[in-house]
């Protein structure tokens, strides 16, 4: 009997100590350190084709530092953005707050995410998102944009009508002959005006900032004839002699002749010579063994665009030129595209409508696929030029160096508030965007060279560069010259780098 006494109470003390065990187990259990993360750790919108087509595969950046969440490629121009449900990720978060400020404090209004994630959410409002960590303390605010063009992206889009400038010889002169070229980090403007010759120059196109020189020849010059190689400037005389300046003011004689001059490439000059009744390949200064040769039948002897030089990323010592349209020796309009390599000319695959005078030069184009993913294309494009029944507006892509031509898409037609023109220069001058917003923007002469199709990305404001297009001039459908320079860009690449 007294050995059960004790077998009770042995057991009584094991079930209390293995209580007390068990009490400081779950005391360590529920013991643990509250969240401080206010992370997002994904953002996109929910589908809804009644708004946008593939409207959830839209791309958002999340910028925790800075706290922003934004989409860098905008939606279309027109998008309804004001009742749009988003699918939000956190970390494990106590609370999430969307706010939309209207501007009115009897308007805005606030969505507890967490309890009702499904309600729309006004974009077009200043919308916030507040997170709080699980330790109710820690707290991040996040400022989400849907962005949505305000213009339409892939257009090509010029001044207004209130925005075009003159000619650097001023307003109300009337213009016998213009060219304009750029040489050395400048742009060179040569102006005719009552047998008058005066050369402008300016690193900016578009700030009335021009030097002006007038020119005292001893020739009689054809201002329509300059161009520009790396090292010099050229112009012909009326009578066809060939002079040399390395500063637009003082020229000598070459001691050659042409009868007209086509383009540069490198620091070679390219022209037509006339000889003894055959029009030949000539060119200045002369390779050494170099002779001139008889031009096809189908070259353009006079009239073609301007010739443009581009490299290509596989062999950046052999640029190619090409040049598009002019007037064969039979005093028949082409359409043609010619190329040029150092060596030998060749006619290229593509055409447009046979002109004269067209306006060619390098410059991008956009695709966006149907889930809104742009690709860029570095492509050359041909505006206007004199056609068989006048002077034409019409617009030609080519985004594999002049072997095919096609329309163009309206987005990239001309204004009607810019005549149709022939024989105007073109140039395509790069705007420094950071600087551009100040009262001295830089600029630069835009490189031309061929890139492969790719993702489009924003640049910061510091060296993002806007390619402005500028027309300068241009003869109307009488033959008078255009008092005028226009500036024109493709949409998106006007835009400032987001955010």
């Amino acid at each position: 009997m007294k050995t059960q006494k004790i077998y009770f109470f042995l057991c009584i003390a094991a079930l209390f100590l293995s209580g007390i065990s068990c009490n400081s187990t779950d005391e360590e259990e529920i013991t643990y350190t509250l969240s401080e993360s206010v992370r997002v750790t994904s953002f996109s919108l929910a589908a809804n084709d009644s708004v946008l087509a593939h409207l959830d595969t839209i791309f958002f950046t999340i910028d925790l530092n800075g706290g922003q969440i934004y989409n860098a490629d905008s939606l279309p121009k027109g998008t309804d953005v004001s009742a749009l449900i988003a699918n939000i990720s956190f970390d494990n978060v106590a609370q999430a707050k969307i706010i939309m400020d209207r501007g009115d404090a009897t308007k805005n209004d606030t969505i507890d995410y967490l309890a009702t994630p499904t309600d729309s959410i006004d974009f077009t409002s200043k919308v916030s998102l507040v997170v709080t960590a699980q330790n109710g303390v820690t707290e991040k605010w996040y400022s989400v944009k849907v962005n949505v063009h305000q213009i339409d992206p892939d257009s090509l889009y010029w001044n207004t009508p209130f925005g075009m400038r003159t000619l650097p010889c001023g307003p109300g002169t009337t213009v016998t002959a213009q060219k304009a070229v750029y040489f050395k980090e400048k742009v060179y403007s040569f102006i005719e005006v009552n047998s008058t010759y005066t050369v402008y120059t300016t690193d900016n196109p578009y700030a009335d900032n021009w030097t002006t020189q007038e020119l005292n020849l001893p020739f009689t010059p054809n201002v329509k004839s300059v161009q520009a190689t790396t090292d010099a400037l050229y112009m012909l005389s009326q009578t066809g002699e060939l002079y040399r300046s390395e500063d637009g003011t003082n020229w000598t004689s070459t001691g050659q002749s042409f009868y007209s001059l086509v383009g540069s490439w490198k620091s070679r000059l390219l022209g037509v010579v006339l000889d003894n009744g055959t029009y030949k390949h000539d060119c200045y200064p002369r390779p050494e063994g170099f002779t001139p040769y008889p031009v096809p039948a189908n070259f353009p002897i006079t009239g073609s665009s301007q010739m443009v030089t581009f490299v290509s990323e596989y062999d950046l010592d052999s640029p190619q030129s090409i040049m598009i349209g002019g007037r064969t020796a039979s005093n028949k309009l082409t359409g043609a595209t010619w190329g040029y390599d150092g060596e030998a000319w060749a006619q290229l695959g593509g055409a447009i409508t046979p002109c004269e005078g067209a306006l060619l030069f390098p410059y991008f184009t956009f695709t966006t696929s149907a889930y809104w993913i742009t690709t860029r294309y570095t492509s050359w494009i041909a505006i206007g030029g004199r056609e068989s029944g006048g002077v034409s507006d019409s617009v030609y892509v080519s985004i594999n160096n002049g072997n095919t031509w096609s329309k163009a898409p309206d987005l990239l037609a001309m204004p009607s508030y810019i005549a149709p023109r022939a024989f105007a220069s073109v140039l395509v001058v790069e705007a420094d965007f950071a600087a551009s917003q100040k009262s001295s923007p830089l600029w630069r002469f835009m490189p031309v060279r061929p890139m492969p199709a790719m993702a489009v990305t924003r640049a910061t404001n510091d060296d993002y560069k806007i390619p402005y297009i500028y027309i300068f001039g241009g003869e109307s459908d009488a033959g008078t010259t255009y008092n005028q320079i226009w500036r024109g860009a493709i949409g998106r690449l006007r835009y400032p780098p987001i955010p």
